[in-house]
């Protein structure tokens, strides 16, 4: 049931009118409907793993309160550890355990082993990687003090199953969320409105620009071996495009639904692509993993090898990234992605600059030569990188941009003047405009504060957009992850 189905429209109505109209009394009514609507939900999506996720839910609230109630330091960490090896034991299985397995045997076979295997089918159980992040934040967090965990199962049970964000995120923080979960909410006006805007541009980002998108960036891909370096980069772009505007199209649908309920979810992604060096583009792009990442990864990393100075900073840097890429899935094309980007932070280590963050053209229309200088080649440099997170192998990765980069590199692409890459190009160049204009706001379509008649103006017209050029998407890229 993904957000941009007509199964989830026929969801969505009565569970809002029955929370609102049924359900308002109490927090505790409010939580146990939304406890159960979020259980209907994962089942629907795949009900094979809905015992894993309430089993998880179950022992880490044990373990957040075994955690706090536990005076000594000793036994304390016993808890911590308990936990961590149960939240990462179930990541391992679940999304590694063939990439390590498979990877044992080729090493024997360097060894001249002639053994054999044959890899497990292990499903994937939905939204792990969110989830399991979810509860391993929320314990360190209980273990260094900075919240209270929660007493109340039922509260718990929500932050971690709250339906909007389950399957893709955003990873939120206890320390956001749970206190929204505590209290009662009350229905507002202006709220609804605008997480119901924030639906209308994620849908228009996902079945609009990004599935236009695949339709050219696939079939190049897909037979990449007989493409020009033009065509090749061309598809590199429409991926790149697809990539962001797929995941941001969700993470504002999710944050949109969110709303309806009265809770407020992170932004996950501000107008990532008006960066002007790599640290600015991680502080708006996937930024419940970035800050995940920085607070539990490479913060303490950084701290033990403060010593080494800027060689410690930019191990820590690259170990992070390496660790974000592989997040994403059990692929060496992630590591070689998250590698990358962490090598793209080092000439700001050694510059000094790794912590300034440039907002471009502030409170101006346009930006500066050097602005849009800067934004284009970190834009080619990320869209490059790119390719990793899209094909299947390393080798293949390396292959594809070897052709970027080949002779042919200067002619024609064989698809530049297609109707389809001419749309798709006019319906980008209108999704960057309102982003550019909404770049200093909450989220990249709040215009509540214009024209009652040119909102009304906008809405039609992106809907309008939708009806004619959107085209049917059955999940989003981010769920297989």
């Amino acid at each position: 049931m993904v957000f941009n189905s007509l199964d989830f429209v026929v969801f969505i109505i009565p569970v809002f009118l029955l929370y609102w109209l049924v359900f308002s009394k109490s927090n505790i009514y409010q939580n146990l409907f939304l406890l159960a609507v979020s259980i209907f939900f994962y089942a629907w999506a795949d009900w094979r793993f809905l015992i894993l996720l309430l089993g998880s839910t179950l022992i880490n609230y044990y373990l957040g309160l075994k955690i706090y109630r536990t005076p000594e330091d000793r036994k304390k960490s016993i808890f911590l550890y308990i936990g961590l090896v149960f939240n990462v034991g179930l990541l391992l299985y679940f999304k590694y355990f063939n990439f390590f397995y498979e990877g044992f045997y080729e090493i024997l076979n360097v060894f001249g082993s002639t053994s054999t295997y044959n890899s497990l089918v292990i499903l994937l159980p939905l939204g792990i990687s969110f989830f399991t992040f979810q509860t391993l934040g929320y314990l360190i967090d209980v273990y260094n003090e900075e919240i209270e965990p929660s007493e109340n199962l039922l509260d718990f049970s929500v932050f971690v199953t709250f339906f909007p964000k389950i399957l893709s995120g955003p990873i939120e923080r206890a320390s956001s969320l749970l206190p929204q979960i505590k209290e009662k909410r009350v229905i507002s006006y202006e709220v609804s409105v605008d997480g119901l805007r924030q639906i209308l541009w994620g849908l228009f980002a996902k079945i609009v620009v990004a599935e236009n998108c695949a339709l050219i960036a696939n079939p190049i891909f897909n037979n990449y071996e007989n493409e020009s370096g033009s065509t090749l980069l061309l598809g590199t772009f429409f991926y790149a495009i697809q990539l962001y505007a797929d995941f941001s199209g969700y993470s504002n649908m999710a944050i949109g639904v969110s709303k309806l309920f009265g809770i407020q979810l992170m932004r996950n992604f501000s107008t990532p692509f008006f960066s002007t060096n790599i640290s600015d583009f991680w502080r708006k792009w996937h930024m419940s993993l970035t800050t995940w990442m920085m607070d539990y990864v490479f913060t303490p990393l950084s701290f033990t090898l403060r010593r080494h100075q800027k060689k410690g900073l930019i191990i820590s840097i690259i170990t992070t990234f390496v660790l974000v890429g592989f997040w994403h899935g059990a692929n060496w094309t992630f590591v070689v992605y998250g590698l990358l980007h962490g090598i793209y932070f080092i000439p700001l280590v050694f510059s000094g600059k790794m912590n300034t963050s440039e907002i471009v053209a502030k409170g101006k229309l346009l930006p500066s030569l050097k602005e849009v200088f800067k934004m284009i080649l970190l834009f080619v440099l990320i869209m490059l990188t790119d390719v990793f997170f899209r094909v299947e192998s390393v080798s293949v990765g390396f292959e594809y941009l070897k052709r970027i980069f080949s002779l042919s590199i200067i002619d024609l692409p064989s698809v530049l003047f297609s109707s389809t890459t001419l749309i798709t190009s006019a319906l980008i160049g209108f999704f960057i405009l309102v982003e550019w204009v909404n770049r200093e706001k909450k989220h990249d379509f709040e215009i509540g504060n214009y024209n009652i008649y040119l909102r009304w103006i906008s809405y039609i017209f992106i809907f309008v957009l939708i009806l004619i050029f959107g085209k049917s998407a059955e999940t989003f890229i981010y769920f297989q992850f």
